[in-house]
């Protein structure tokens, strides 16, 4: 389709801006606001702590991080006129959603940051998101250095969510040229604790607050590609207890031996979840226990993720009035415990199953209004047809949907196989195209028409 009129001059905007969007990702890149759970030692070494529940191990990095990337933020948005305000999430927040997320979790110092816009007359609440955190640096040799070199930006957040932020405001930067053009209202959020096992907080508790539109633009996507939906993710600590004693005399019961057990036992039960549902994959993250070469272990912790179906999600709410990943719980427990059922020592000490979060699925149809004018606009400046997929990883983004029946898309300018390695990127070509994609979604949702 060939753009004229306001519509060509809305993506002129872009262009001309293109070295001012540049330099926008590369000042939040500069900005060291990995997720003060990232589980990274200062030192750069791995921590013995947990990083999931808020242990001594997960190393608070203070308010230069998160807080200091929404002061960066914030300057841009009231740059652009927008009325802003910040608020972190309450202590509570996923008891309030009925969530199950990390316990232990704080977001004291850590807020989420809201900018917007109100336009005159009557018109539709749109919602653009992105997330402010990121995830850890370990073999990083340059995480912050926002290096500009052969089209693309390197550094930690570029693809994972600062290149998507720079994105958004790029797009609003565009929009705002016609704003005597426009209608209703325009909301922006970069909210906390995306990473790290977060769960979601941010968004969670911007629903807690009562935030909620008629479409939403999650900016935290990759390859231009349009999300319409996401698997679920149930996230398992086991606790495997042996008895502490001296490795030359063999005085004690071997929890690691005990752990590789159960560990088989898990990664069985995931091969046969693969074979039925071969996008529903387990991952063994975790296998932490011991202290000295010549200390029988007592304690090994194994974790691990387990995607999960819409469908698996849909019958557990028939079950239970529950719609989440009780049912894959439920599952692995009886793995376990089977396991189990086979060894003396863990039949009488058995293992603790902590129920570390369950992340639910969602999906919009791809008839909804959002997913099809994303595309349209989408196609409109690329001149081809984009995916349009669900992801089988799961994204924040969900609980607008879920918890604010907001409808909502993932779309930014990310590159898959660099999120969260050393060598994370984004292409600056990329960025722009995702500016125009979403600047014309924008116009063509808020415009008089």
């Amino acid at each position: 389709m060939k753009l004229i009129g306001a519509e060509r001059a809305l993506l002129d905007r872009v262009d001309a801006r293109r070295e001012a969007l540049v330099e926008t990702v590369r000042e939040l890149v500069r900005i060291d606001t990995v997720n003060p759970y990232s589980g990274e030692s200062p030192r750069g070494g791995d921590s013995l702590g947990d990083p999931s529940s808020g242990s001594p191990g997960a190393i608070p990095r203070g308010q230069a991080g998160e807080v200091a990337g929404q002061d960066a933020v914030e300057a841009h948005l009231r740059a652009l006129g927008a009325t802003t305000r910040r608020f972190e999430p309450p202590p509570d927040t996923y008891e309030r959603a009925h969530v199950i997320g990390p316990r232990g979790r704080s977001w004291k110092g850590r807020p989420n940051l809201v900018g917007e816009w109100r336009f005159g007359g009557d018109g539709p609440h749109v919602i653009v998101v992105g997330h402010i955190d990121t995830v850890g640096v370990q073999g990083m040799a340059n995480p912050f250095g926002a290096e500009l070199r052969d089209g693309r930006i390197w550094g930690r957040g570029t693809s994972d969510d600062k290149g998507g932020l720079a994105v958004g405001l790029a797009a609003i930067e565009a929009l705002l040229t016609r704003r005597n053009e426009l209608r209703g209202r325009l909301t922006y959020l970069s909210v906390v604790d995306e990473e790290c096992n977060g769960s979601g907080a941010g968004i969670i508790a911007c629903t807690l607050e009562g935030i909620h539109g008629d479409a939403a633009i999650s900016v935290d996507g990759e390859g231009l590609e349009i999300t319409r939906g996401c698997g679920g993710v149930v996230t398992a600590d086991i606790i495997v207890h042996g008895m502490g004693g001296h490795g030359s005399f063999g005085n004690g019961v071997n929890a690691v031996e005990k752990a590789i057990r159960l560990a088989e036992a898990a990664l069985r039960f995931g091969d046969e979840r693969r074979a039925r549902l071969p996008h529903c994959l387990l991952n063994l993250g975790i296998f932490h226990g011991g202290t000295l070469h010549a200390v029988i272990p007592d304690r090994v912790r194994l974790g691990m993720n387990v995607v999960y179906d819409m469908s698996e999600a849909m019958e557990a709410k028939d079950r239970t009035g529950v719609r989440g990943g009780q049912l894959v719980w439920d599952a692995l427990e009886r793995a376990v415990r089977e396991a189990e059922a086979g060894d003396q020592w863990l039949r009488a000490h058995p293992s603790d199953l902590v129920w570390v979060k369950d992340l639910v699925p969602y999906e919009v149809s791809p008839d909804t209004p959002v997913v099809r004018d994303m595309r349209d606009a989408a196609r409109d400046v690329m001149g081809v047809e984009p995916t349009v997929a669900k992801m089988t990883a799961w994204t924040d983004s969900c609980w607008l949907q879920v918890l604010a029946d907001t409808p909502i898309v993932v779309f930014g300018p990310g590159e898959a196989d660099v999120v969260h390695g050393p060598k994370e990127h984004v292409k600056v070509d990329q960025l722009v195209v995702a500016a125009k994609a979403i600047a014309l979604y924008l116009y063509r949702a808020l415009k008089v028409d």
